[in-house]
Parts: structure tokens; C-alpha cells; sequence
């Protein structure tokens, strides 16, 4: 961007080129939707990734609204009212919103950054860069510009002359100059103060104090400034001039210059200054890493987020050829997951694969990482027919992704083991009924072995069912409201289901009034769930105690047993699912009670804590919000 500025003072065309052209490669080549709307929700840009979502084209897309490629009318009003609010806030903001893609009907999820700009007019306007959240294998940016909107014409103009008679106060000029100013094309001459007269009232003390250090013999005379015409429009003009005659004493006798409309680059100007903005916030919002290379294959530019993504400083890579580039990356990964380099992804597309272009790296602790952990990145290039750029190397960091398709693994892994070791039990037990004579005693016994197994394996699949569908909803089943915790309490002790034997839980409860903000049902399945696991490792000859605890806007639930207790290693994995701190196997249970109650707990912005010693017990807490405190 440096080098864009520097350029735009030197020479205003080739700046508003190279700016134009930067931009619209950084936007052909993203992924990411990019668009931009008026006030009405009409197009004013929109990228390729936008029109194929819409089954159009991008130049079908300007002067349109939503409604007229999604057929769902709820998204196209949500769209329409979201992208107001943004404008009248004027205030950028973070939005998750759905789409349909037109082709295939099937709904998208986007997490949408939204900028709300406006006109030197003061029309409303939006940006909006959408990132499909939705598919975490393939997300890239691909930004595409309106080359319509982005067009600077600065049409060839002639320049008006003009001569100055210094001793009468007399200007003479051509008829180009009366055009310019608006002026009559015969009125060729006029006096001086006329011509002061015209300049705008902000530039008149500046062009009159510029003249006049022409005039003392301080360098030649040189201003762009406006000029009013009769009917109250501006016109930007570039004046130049020195003085050709003095007298024998350096009195100024004539000056003679030129003067020409610059009103069209002055516009451009403007318009380069509002792509600029346009081009910093996609470059600084953008959550993923990218790096531009001139038509040399030198590193000419790199995002912000490049950095965060990577850790090396802008200045330690712009001006570095390809080659040098790629041995920076690559230093920074493992052998096993090592940057091939630029070179090698380039090379790659004679293959003719959609992927030839793309390449998962990982890099070695990378500042504000979390320690001991490895950054995953997908790295993807494209190439550029462009004159100022050559190639866009993109990075994502798909960390996240990665580690939620391992946990995914490791669960599925998980639960087949578990669901197998009943089944396997089953299996066993039915086959030597259907092949063995068997005592009745003896086939009582098996068949109950069978009944404890399914109901194992069915308690199994029920809180599996129980936790899919909690993670799925994410709370949008939940309804808050305010609780009696005394009331809670008494409704989930009466419906406990005690083990032969077991007293019910003593109960210490304040006297005064308390409440919780909670979904009833979904805070009584927590609380049984502790209870129940508070009753199977404590002996029958044992208590199990809640208690209630207040502190500034939350309610602490106290859930104690004398049972075995655990390890303070053991207390920390609670909560992990089909984790059992008895390995014994004589407790019945399935490793997941816990794991539906720290679900629970989250999704009331609650906490769950315990604290445990072996022999000794466990205390289990229920960290919930105050009833008083909501909203």
C-alpha cells in the first residue's frame, strides 16, 4: 500500500491503475463473497462467488436485490433489514446469516463482516464480506470488482492561456479558458479582481499569497485550487505561471501561464481514496493470509493477517524473490508437514486437479498460539495475467477444523468401542441360548445378563441422543426464565430415583427466597445426572448432601457425597465423553452424564466445578446465573 500512495502523488493515472488493478485481482481470485449494497438493497458489486451462489453472473447481479435470485423471501427481508441497521449505526459489524444457494437449494451459513461506508454525497452504503462458514474443507478468498464501477475516465482536455498585464491589472485570455470557468466565449478580458472573484472563498487567501511569491522573484507560480462558476458548481483547475517581464528595477511588468480542468483526476482522487479505505478493510478484516507478488515474483505486498497467521514481520519478506520467500515459510514448518514452495505448487497445475493449486502445511509455535500446539494451515496460489501482479498466495488457518475433524474421529472411535462391548455381550449370550440346552436357572441367568447389557447399550444411545441434540440446538431449545431454586430442588428430589436402601439427600436451603435464571427441565436433567452419579460411588451407608450458595449474580448448587473420591488427574477429565474414573467396570454407567451436564452448564453461561479426594468424596457445584441478573 505504501507504494500505491507514493504513486498516486507521482503520477495520479498509473496510481489509480495500479490500485484498480490490485484491487480487482485480490476480488477475481477470492472465495469469500464480496459485495456491496445502496439503501435499498440493490447491488452495486458483486464477486463471482456471490453470482454462482445466485446462479447468475456478476454483471446480472448490479441493480438487483436479493429477491431476485433467492426464493426465500425470510433471508431476502432479514438481508434487507440487517444491512439498514449496519448503515444507520454506522458501525461495522460481525453477522452470522444463512443463504440459499439457487442450484442446489441447500442452505449456507455465512459469517458476514459488514462496513458501512458513505458517499462524498452522502448516499448510505455497504461492504460486506461473507465467509462460508459452512464449509470448513474449502474456504478461500476470491474477490471480484465491478471493473464498471472501479472505471476512472480522465478525458483529454485542451488548456486555457492566459496573459497578465501587471501595470493595468488587465488578464487576456483564450476562449478554452472562458469555457473552463463557465464564462462567455467572447469575453475575452477582464481585470484581476474578476478573476479573484471566481476562486472558491476556501482557496482565494492561498492562490493570491502564491501569486504574489511569484511576482516577489520566489519560484514560479503553481496551484490547484476551485473556481466557482455562475450557476454555483466547482471546477478544479491547475494553474501555472511566472513572470516573463521586469522592469530595470525587477519590478514584475507581465506574468503568462496555463490553466487546465483537473476536475475529472480530481474526482479520481476521490474515488482512489475511497478504494483505498475499501482495500485497507478488506485487507485488515480479513481473516485469512495473503501475499502479492509483482510481475518480477517479488514479494510486493502482505496482509496484516498474514503476520498474526505466520509471525514474520511484513518487512522481513516484501522484496524477497519467490524462492527466498518459500525457504522463510518452509523454516517455519516440520519436516513432515513442510511448504513444497511456490515453485511446486505452480508446477502443480499441469496435473489439471481442482486441488493442484493447494497444499495443508503446518507450522511450528507461532506467537500468541497456544503453547505445545501447531498452527494447520491451507495454502492455496493463483496466477495473474495482470501487469502489476503476477501471483496471490493465499493462507487459511484451519486449526480449528482440523482439530474438530480429530475430536470427531476420536469420538466416533470412542462410542463404536463402547456400543460394542454390550453388544459383544449380547451376541455371546443369545448364541449359546439358541445352540446350548440350558438348565432354567441357567437360561434365567443369561437372559438377564442380556436385559442389563441392552439396557446398557440403549442408556448409551439415549445420551448419546441426548448430547447430539443439545450440541446441535446450541441452546435454541433452551427456555430461560426465572427459577425458585427451593421449588427446583424439591421437584428433582421427589422425582429421584433412589438404589435399594438410600436415604434422600439432606438438604440445606436458604430461607429466603432464591432464584436462577434457567431452563427448568434442562437444569433438573443436570442435577439428577450429579445426583445419580453422587448415589452409585458412595456406600449405601452413606449421605449425600445439596447445598445452596449466593454470590453477586450467581447461585452455586452444592452437590456433596461421601463416596470414593477421585484424583485431582481423575477430577480434571470429568466431563470428557465415556470417561469413567472407575475402570472397575461394578458401576454401572455409561461415561456420559457428565458430559450432558457440562453442555448444560455452558449453555446457561454457567459453570461446572468439583473438587474431590480419594476416599474422602467428591463436591460437585452447579454455577448458574441469578434470576435477578437476566438479560
Amino acid at each position: 500500500m505504501d507504494t500505491l500512495k507514493r504513486r498516486s502523488t507521482d503520477s495520479p493515472d498509473n496510481a489509480l491503475l495500479d490500485a484498480n488493478t490490485l484491487l480487482r485481482t485480490v476480488i477475481d481470485e477470492n472465495p469469500n463473497i464480496i459485495l456491496m449494497k445502496d439503501w435499498d438493497g440493490k447491488f452495486l458489486l458483486g464477486n463471482r462467488a456471490l453470482a454462482k451462489l445466485y446462479g447468475t453472473t456478476p454483471e446480472q447481479l448490479v441493480g438487483k436485490d436479493d429477491g431476485a435470485f433467492n426464493p426465500n423471501a425470510e433471508q431476502v427481508a432479514f438481508y434487507l433489514q440487517n444491512v439498514r441497521e449496519v448503515m444507520s449505526q454506522d458501525k461495522t459489524q460481525v453477522v452470522l446469516e444463512e443463504s440459499t444457494d439457487t442450484a442446489t437449494g441447500q442452505t449456507l451459513f455465512y459469517q458476514s463482516i459488514k462496513i458501512p461506508l458513505t458517499t462524498p454525497d452522502g448516499n448510505k452504503q455497504i461492504l460486506v464480506i461473507a465467509n462460508d462458514v459452512s464449509e470448513l474443507k474449502r474456504v478461500q478468498l476470491k474477490l471480484e470488482a465491478s471493473e464498471r464501477r472501479l472505471r476512472y475516465v480522465l478525458d483529454a482536455t485542451g488548456e486555457g492561456i492566459w496573459d497578465w498585464d501587471i501595470a493595468t491589472g488587465v488578464v487576456t485570455h483564450n476562449r478554452r479558458w472562458c469555457q473552463i470557468t463557465g464564462l462567455n466565449d467572447d469575453y475575452l478580458q477582464h481585470p484581476l479582481a474578476e478573476f479573484a472573484a471566481l476562486l472558491h472563498a476556501d482557496d482565494r487567501a492561498q492562490v493570491m499569497a502564491r501569486l504574489e511569491a511569484c511576482l516577489a522573484g520566489r519560484g514560479r507560480y503553481q496551484s490547484e485550487h476551485r473556481m466557482r462558476l455562475k450557476d454555483q458548481r466547482e471546477v478544479w483547475v491547475l494553474d501555472r505561471g511566472d513572470v516573463v517581464e521586469r522592469d530595470a528595477d525587477g519590478k514584475p511588468l507581465r506574468m503568462v501561464g496555463s490553466f487546465v480542468d483537473i476536475s475529472e483526476r480530481k474526482a479520481a482522487e476521490v474515488l482512489l481514496s475511497e478504494h483505498s479505505a475499501q482495500l485497507d478493510a478488506i485487507f485488515a478484516l480479513s481473516p485469512d493470509g495473503f501475499v502479492a507478488f509483482d510481475p518480477a515474483r517479488l514479494v510486493k505486498y502482505v496482509n496484516p493477517a498474514f503476520t498474526t497467521l505466520t509471525g514474520l514481520d511484513p518487512a522481513a519478506v516484501i522484496g524477497l524473490d519467490e524462492s527466498a520467500f518459500s525457504q522463510r515459510l518452509a523454516a517455519l514448518c516440520p519436516p513432515q508437514a513442510r511448504f513444497q514452495g511456490l515453485a511446486a505448487l505452480r508446477n502443480a497445475t499441469q496435473s489439471g486437479a481442482d486441488s493442484a493449486q493447494r497444499q495443508q502445511i503446518e507450522l511450528n509455535e507461532v506467537p500468541g498460539q497456544a503453547k505445545g500446539g501447531r498452527r494447520v494451515l491451507k495454502v492455496s496460489l493463483r496466477e495473474s495475467q495482470e501487469q502489476t501482479v503476477s501471483q496471490i498466495l493465499y493462507l487459511r488457518d484451519i486449526s480449528h477444523e482440523t482439530a474438530v475433524d480429530r475430536m470427531k474421529s476420536e469420538f466416533l472411535s470412542t462410542a463404536a468401542h463402547e456400543l460394542r462391548t454390550p453388544m459383544s455381550g449380547i451376541y455371546g449370550f443369545a448364541e449359546v441360548l439358541l445352540t446350548e440346552q440350558l438348565s432354567e436357572p441357567e437360561r434365567k441367568e443369561f437372559l438377564g445378563i442380556i436385559y442389563r447389557q441392552s439396557t446398557l447399550m440403549a442408556s448409551i444411545l439415549n445420551e448419546l441422543l441426548d448430547l447430539a441434540r443439545i450440541e446441535a440446538l446450541q441452546g435454541k431449545d433452551f427456555v430461560f426464565e426465572s427459577v425458585p431454586l427451593q421449588a427446583l430442588i424439591q421437584d428433582v428430589v421427589r422425582g429421584l430415583k433412589l438404589p435399594n436402601g438410600r436415604a434422600l439427600p439432606t438438604l440445606a436451603l436458604p430461607s429466603d427466597p432464591v432464584s436462577l435464571w434457567a431452563d427448568q427441565k434442562k437444569a433438573q436433567m443436570a442435577m439428577l445426572n450429579v445426583l445419580s452419579n453422587a448415589y452409585k460411588y458412595s456406600a449405601p451407608d452413606t449421605s449425600v448432601h445439596i447445598a445452596v450458595q449466593t454470590q453477586p449474580g450467581e447461585v452455586v448448587l452444592c452437590i456433596t457425597d461421601q463416596g470414593v473420591g477421585m484424583t485431582h488427574e481423575e477430577a480434571g477429565r470429568v466431563g470428557e465423553r465415556f470417561y469413567r474414573a472407575d475402570t472397575s467396570g461394578k458401576v454401572p454407567g455409561t461415561g456420559l452424564g457428565m458430559s450432558i451436564v457440562k453442555e448444560i452448564m455452558a449453555l446457561h453461561y454457567g459453570r461446572l466445578a468439583l473438587s474431590s479426594e480419594p476416599g474422602q468424596g467428591t463436591t460437585v457445584r452447579l454455577i448458574f446465573p441469578a434470576g435477578n441478573t437476566a438479560g
